[in-house]
């Protein structure tokens, strides 16, 4: 992912709702750089995936704007990520057939190794694999893009903790801007560098560390257990 100028997404002055629905955002003021690794939580229903249709494009703000850089290429990784294979396809046929149709296959096999799809699993019908080695697949395909920013929508979803590992390590070694919905913190704390914090029509900075916001979310989530079996 060639160089941009900072920042290569920005939301100025930001307001949006749904037609006929509450205002989401009012006024937000946000910026994306090639170093961003930022952890985007809040309660359902806060926007946070409204937020990454915002940036994407797909939505347009109700007043203010979202300037992209117009070289700025995005990918996304939501929950629903199988979507983008033909589970039908064996991983090295999708490549050869969908992604890199220019690669020949000795190209294609150690991108897919490089993301953890190794040996049988190349010629193995993708219906037939976990969701976490298919998780693994689309982000071989997210390699290959070659993506300036990188939002992922709550992908640890579907996903075991070997395979929430993986996808930290595919992180880790990404190159370009992160934004990820997630309250998994076993992936926030091993990926993010900042915690943004969705909610009130609001955008705002955790003061704290992660690790800070790790205890108090478990604190939290203890206070509403106790309250849930008190009645």
């Amino acid at each position: 992912a060639g160089e941009l100028p900072v920042p290569v997404c920005a939301i100025e002055n930001l307001s949006f709702a749904y037609p006929n629905g509450p205002e989401l955002y009012s006024r937000v003021d946000f910026g994306i750089d090639l170093q961003t690794r930022v952890a985007l939580v809040g309660p359902n229903g806060a926007g946070k995936t409204t937020l990454v249709k915002l940036i994407e494009g797909d939505l347009l703000p109700t007043k203010g704007a979202v300037k992209r850089n117009m070289h700025l290429r995005t990918s996304k990784f939501s929950q629903h990520f199988e979507d983008r294979l033909d589970l039908s396809m064996t991983p090295l046929d999708f490549f050869k057939l969908k992604v890199m149709p220019e690669a020949s296959i000795e190209s294609i096999r150690p991108l897919l190794g490089r993301y953890g799809c190794t040996g049988a699993q190349q010629t193995q019908v993708m219906s037939q694999l976990s969701a976490g080695q298919k998780a693994r697949i689309v982000f071989a395909m997210i390699a290959h893009e070659k993506p300036h920013l990188l939002l992922l929508d709550e992908p640890t979803n579907p996903l075991d903790m070997e395979s929430i590992d993986a996808l930290a390590r595919c992180l880790r070694t990404f190159k370009g801007g992160v934004l990820m919905i997630s309250h998994d913190m076993r992936l926030i704390s091993q990926c993010a560098e900042k915690i943004m914090i969705c909610d009130n029509k609001c955008i705002t900075e955790y003061k704290g560390d992660i690790l800070d916001f790790k205890m108090a979310t478990r604190k939290a989530n203890q206070k509403k257990l106790a309250q849930h079996m008190n009645g």
